[in-house]
C-alpha cells in the first residue's frame, strides 16, 4: 500500500486546523519518539484509504500552542479533530486497530 504524506500543522496553521469541517486525524510527536515514528508510518497508510479525511502531523516543540489547546503533554497523542472540535483522542502508543476503529466510527 503507498502511503501519502502527511500535512504538516504547527501553531502558526492553528486557525486552518479549527476551521476544517472534515475529520482531521493530528498526531502530535517529535523525532526523538520511536512509537510517534510507527504511529505515523500507520497514520501514512490510512492515508491512501479515507480520502475524506484530512491526517496531520505537529511536532510537540513546534506546537505549544496546539498543545496546551488540546491537552497534550506527552506524545505521540493523536486527535480526532472536526469543525475544531475535539470528538476523541488516543494517548500514548496505539496499535493499527485501535486507530482503524476510530476512523471508521468517525469518518
Amino acid at each position: 500500500m503507498q502511503g501519502h504524506q502527511l500535512t504538516q500543522i504547527n501553531d502558526a496553521k492553528l486557525p486552518e486546523l479549527l476551521t476544517r469541517p472534515e475529520l482531521t486525524l493530528l498526531l502530535i510527536t517529535s523525532n526523538w519518539d520511536g512509537h510517534g515514528i510507527i504511529m505515523r508510518t500507520l497514520l501514512e497508510g490510512l492515508a491512501s484509504r479515507y480520502s475524506n479525511v484530512s491526517f496531520s502531523v505537529a511536532d510537540v516543540e513546534q506546537s505549544p500552542r496546539i498543545c496546551k489547546i488540546f491537552n497534550v503533554t506527552d506524545p505521540p497523542g493523536l486527535l480526532f479533530v472536526r469543525d475544531g472540535e475535539l470528538i476523541d483522542r488516543l494517548q500514548g502508543p496505539v496499535g493499527g486497530r485501535g486507530i482503524l476503529q476510530l476512523v471508521e466510527r468517525y469518518s
